[in-house]
């Protein structure tokens, strides 16, 4: 009869937390049970409970802090290639949308909103969208200052795109209509639109997004 090895602690609390990804992914917060959790990881609930003491929250928010991790360097690295702030935004719409074609579960989790979710998770949640949102506002003040018009307006934006994103984003997965390139492009170009009804020296201007960047699809990098 072949031994069974025994996983060390590290090990175990790795199968812990992929088989929480998965679960949390396919389930949602409310509707994942831990015992689907340690049966999907082949350990027993104690176990679970020797690793994350809070139980359901604690392995919970560690997959989720796992997912943003991942996610902000993701952004960071794609943003950090581009060559002027509109194409920062850009490529910062295109990765987080990589991202979550890459990572259905983690965006579901990201995007999650369910009421009955604990009072802690909550609060990272919301600190995870004021993070992406101030991010998104910095850059999109630094587009609106490039274009010479005030960035005021940029955190009102910031908050609109990523609103907007999320759902765009929810209903591109499950339908896959068009290319990402394509879904980008429309994000950006409806996000343009609304810089050109800015005031600008009393009187109101015209933006040419194509003069400004090149609408080809960003290149697909190895990660």
């Amino acid at each position: 009869m072949p031994m069974r090895m025994r996983l060390s602690r590290d090990e175990r609390r790795l199968r812990l937390l992929l088989a929480a990804t998965q679960v949390f992914g396919e389930k949602g917060y409310r509707m994942t049970e831990v015992s689907e959790i340690v049966r999907l990881a082949g350990v027993t609930k104690p176990m679970l409970y020797r690793h994350f003491e809070g139980g359901k929250a604690e392995i919970y928010m560690e997959v989720l802090d796992d997912h943003l991790q991942s996610m902000m360097r993701k952004l960071g690295e794609a943003m950090a290639k581009a060559e002027h702030p509109l194409d920062a935004l850009r490529r910062g719409i295109d990765a987080y949308l990589r991202f979550a074609e890459e990572n259905p579960e983690a965006f579901h989790l990201l995007a999650e909103t369910s009421a009955e979710l604990d009072p802690g998770i909550v609060d990272r949640l919301k600190e995870v969208r004021s993070t992406i949102a101030d991010g998104l506002a910095e850059t999109i003040g630094a587009v609106l200052r490039e274009a010479d018009l005030s960035p005021e307006g940029a955190p009102v934006y910031a908050h609109v795109l990523l609103g907007g994103v999320e759902s765009v984003v929810a209903w591109w997965l499950e339908t896959k209509e068009l290319e990402r390139s394509a879904v980008v492009t429309y994000l950006l170009t409806l996000l343009w639109r609304g810089f050109e009804g800015l005031p600008r020296s009393g009187s109101r201007i015209h933006l040419e997004l194509s003069r400004l960047i090149d609408l080809t699809p960003v290149a697909e990098t190895g990660t």
